[in-house]
């Protein structure tokens, strides 16, 4: 496996950003086209934190302990941990023990890449052979200079080295990685990647295609004429401008829950900057008085800011306060000169004693560190600019667990097309007898010329066990969108559960056809081959599994079954006692070994 290019903080100028393109058929030329004309801009950015937030594990700077304190034990999970570098490489090994102190279901796991700028946590993925990428449960607190377990993993069944890596979270820390042109056109996809995703955010998240820029330039053109080619947010109104950094810096609400829904036809990086966030896709909150009103996510920085009275009454945006080309060197008196350009010191709330205990920092009090609910060993800068400090915003809290959420949902940003996206959102989980009904409305007041209403009414039918309106969906979804992998997948499992098994193959083969490197399309066309008595076939297509994703425990639990039939019972075993490594409270496994022993 390719790792993924250089860091920016290593890399000279001309080799500033990642390497891969993204989007060439928008004219995306990549950022490392704009360092030749921007020398000092490009050297300032390599420091800011968003410059920061993807990168291959070994270019990026050591700040973890990876050989003294390095372990951590899980015990809401009974599982330890064990944080190693060896030979230029990092892993992650997790085990448990048994009564007599050994160790038992370890594993160990190479890390690929780290996510986050590292300056408040960073976290660890591995990109598998098939292109999917899966986070570790234990990330690095950089606040409290520890590891700890990840955000979200906080219980006993939490995900361990099995959470996959979507599109959307590669959206808001990457550049627009090349894919294939199948590949980041619905959000209910499988998210694969190339073996060198795109690093850090880049200068055309926030000013756009840079094609068209860099030719106008290169032949000398006329200064507006080349000026006019690029997206500067510092000319947009301010609605467009606050739109390029919300589409990364607006977190309405936290997972499970949907955030946002694409709107239809929309990719997941088709967002460009000048245009309307609306246009892109539609955001969800809570609805007042369902208990979340004062929730504070990592990704607060856009909610907050709208709600504060500066924001309000004025014309600022975030670059009002923030260069996002540099860090500044002094930050407090920077920030404080931000806030001096609009307000008279004398008016200030904090006597003069007050200011001098904290050195008239201005943020200290009105903007303070605050604890996140979502990440609650981070502690971030509120961006609710507030007369007066909150109560104990640094008080220990425990993380909260949405998972078990059913309510209603509430737009965030206007939306002209309520009943529709809010079934949407529904449907993923609050409460999905009433999305289902709205989608169904939508759709009979204007047919949708697009796959993902349909895609989305299927599979909430198949939750409700309607399977024949779940069939109809899929099959409807396919229809307006032949290419739609994921369509034939679902609709091949609904007739697998149906015993209709040669339909079922024939749909999965299609899906295999589509999306060869999805790990999942083999297994389940190998369940349907060894229903249809095909042994070497379905034992074939789990191997196949296997390699484009050793942690794929259904094929493993499979590939024991059939060994288990044929015999071969040392050999089926050992594929029982692999799945216990990577999923240790797997119940098929636990319960087939524990009638062997």
């Amino acid at each position: 496996m390719r790792s993924a290019v250089l860091i920016m903080g290593i890399l000279s100028l001309a080799g500033l950003f990642g390497a891969a393109r993204q989007q060439t058929s928008d004219n995306y030329v990549g950022g490392e086209s704009c360092a030749a004309c921007h020398p000092s801009i490009a050297s300032a950015y390599r420091e800011v934190g968003m410059a920061r937030t993807f990168s291959s594990i070994a270019d990026v700077p050591v700040i973890e302990d990876w050989t003294t304190n390095n372990r951590y034990f899980h015990e809401p999970s009974n599982q330890h941990f064990l944080m190693t570098s060896r030979a230029g490489k990092f892993y992650q090994k997790r085990y448990q023990l048994d009564e007599a102190g050994a160790e038992v279901n370890a594993l160990e796991v190479e890390i690929h890449y780290a996510i986050g700028s590292g300056f408040k946590e960073r976290d660890y993925l591995a990109h598998l052979p098939g292109g999917e990428l899966v986070q570790f449960p234990i990330v690095w607190y950089a606040d409290e200079a520890r590891w700890s377990i990840a955000p979200g993993y906080d219980h006993a069944d939490h995900d361990g080295f099995r959470r996959r890596i979507n599109y959307r979270c590669v959206f808001c820390h990457a550049a627009y990685p090349e894919m294939d042109s199948n590949q980041g056109r619905y959000e209910a996809q499988t998210s694969l990647f190339p073996s060198d995703v795109a690093v850090g955010v880049d200068c055309e998240r926030c000013h756009g295609p840079a094609g068209l820029h860099v030719e106008s330039a290169s032949r000398g053109a006329p200064e507006a004429e080349i000026r006019d080619s690029i997206v500067n947010p510092a000319r947009l109104d301010r609605g467009r401008a606050m739109d390029v950094c919300l589409q990364c810096h607006l977190e309405t609400t936290s997972v499970p829950l949907p955030n946002s829904t694409l709107k239809l036809g929309r990719g997941m990086f088709s967002f460009r900057p000048g245009e309307s966030l609306t246009d892109y896709a539609a955001y969800f909150d809570f609805p007042k008085g369902a208990g979340h009103d004062d929730d504070f996510n990592i990704v607060h920085q856009g909610y907050q800011l709208v709600r504060s009275a500066c924001y309000l009454n004025s014309e600022m945006t975030c670059t009002s306060c923030h260069d996002p080309h540099r860090t500044p060197e002094d930050p407090p008196e920077f920030f404080r000169s931000r806030c001096l350009s609009c307000h008279e010191l004398d008016s200030c709330s904090q006597d003069a004693e007050q200011r001098a205990s904290n050195g008239d920092d201005c943020v200290a009090c009105h903007m303070p560190e605050r604890r996140t609910d979502d990440i609650v060993n981070v502690t971030m800068t509120d961006h609710y600019i507030q007369r007066f400090s909150p109560p104990a915003p640094l008080a220990p809290i425990q993380e909260k667990d949405n998972r078990g959420y059913r309510g209603d949902l509430a737009f965030y940003l206007p939306e002209p097309e309520q009943d529709l996206y809010l079934g949407l959102g529904l449907v993923r989980g609050p409460d999905i007898e009433r999305g289902v009904r709205l989608i169904e409305e939508a759709i009979t007041a204007k047919s949708p010329t697009t796959a993902e209403p349909y895609f989305s009414l299927a599979s909430a039918y198949r939750e409700l066990g309607r399977l024949d309106d779940s069939i109809a969906n899929y099959m409807k979804a396919i229809e307006v969108d032949p290419d739609y992998a994921e369509a034939y997948y679902n609709l091949g499992l609904v007739h697998l559960g149906n015993g209709k098994t040669s339909e079922a193959l024939e749909l999965l083969e299609e899906a295999i056809r589509l999306q060869p490197n999805r790990a999942d399309n083999h297994v389940v066309a190998g369940v349907a081959d060894a229903q249809l008595g095909r042994i070497g076939l379905a034992r074939a297509r789990y191997l196949t599994a296997l390699e484009l994703d050793p942690l794929n425990t259904v094929a493993l639990n499979k590939l024991g079954v059939l060994d288990l039939q044929a015999g071969n019972i040392e050999q089926g075993m050992d594929y029982f006692e692999r799945v216990l490594r990577i999923s240790p409270n797997d119940d098929t496994a636990t319960r087939i070994l524990d009638r062997l022993r």
